[in-house]
C-alpha cells in the first residue's frame, strides 16, 4: 500500500514538472551568453521585421526600388533595434529584397562590376518571406544557396560594409550590412 502511494505522488510530481516546463517563457532555452559578431545574426530575439519600402529607403541607398522588402536592424547581441530611437552602438541590417526580373538582372550586373561574385549559403530566418523559407526546407539544411556580391551600391551612413546575395533561381536578394 505504501509503495502505491509513493508511486502516485511521484506521478503527480512528474506530471506537474512536465506541464510547468512546457509553459511559460518562450525564450527560456535561448543562449544567454553574449554572441560575437559572427553569431549575432543567429540569435535575433523577438524580431519585429519591417516591410515599409519608403522607410527602408531612408536607411540604405536603393539603386532600384524593390517590389517587396522585409528587414530588421540588430545590435551585436542580436536584439532588434528600435527604429524610432537610433542606437549609438554598432548595428547590423538584414533585408530580403524582391525585384522584378529586369531589375534583378540590373542589380546583379551592377554589383558584379565592383568584385567577382562568389557562391554563398544564407541561413533562412523565420521572418523571411514564405517562398524563401519553403525553398530552404527543400534541401533540409535550412539554407538558401546563392551568389554573393559586394553591397557597395546600397551603402549609406551608418552602413558602410556589407554583402548582397542573390538567391539562386529567384529574384530575391538578401542584403547584409554592418555599421562596424
Amino acid at each position: 500500500m505504501e509503495i502505491s502511494r509513493i508511486k502516485s505522488i511521484f506521478k503527480f510530481l512528474l506530471i506537474t514538472l512536465l506541464l510547468n516546463a512546457c509553459s511559460g517563457n518562450e525564450t527560456a532555452n535561448l543562449d544567454s551568453s553574449v554572441p560575437n559578431s559572427n553569431q549575432a545574426a543567429n540569435v535575433k530575439v523577438g524580431i519585429a521585421a519591417q516591410d515599409n519600402i519608403e522607410e527602408f529607403g531612408k536607411i540604405v541607398k536603393l539603386p532600384v526600388e524593390p517590389e517587396e522588402v522585409t528587414y530588421g536592424e540588430f545590435d551585436l547581441d542580436g536584439k532588434t533595434v528600435n527604429p524610432q530611437t537610433p542606437s549609438p552602438n554598432e548595428k547590423r541590417l538584414i533585408a530580403v529584397l524582391k525585384f522584378s526580373a529586369e531589375n534583378a538582372a540590373q542589380i546583379a550586373a551592377q554589383a558584379e562590376k565592383h568584385a567577382p561574385p562568389a557562391p554563398l549559403d544564407v541561413e533562412a530566418e523565420s521572418w523571411f518571406p514564405p517562398e524563401l523559407i519553403a525553398k530552404s526546407q527543400v534541401t533540409g539544411d535550412e539554407v538558401l544557396k546563392g551568389v554573393s556580391y559586394q553591397a557597395r551600391d546600397f551603402f549609406q551612413t551608418p552602413y558602410q560594409k556589407g554583402r548582397l546575395t542573390r538567391i539562386n533561381d529567384t529574384n530575391y536578394f538578401v542584403l547584409e550590412m554592418f555599421s562596424f
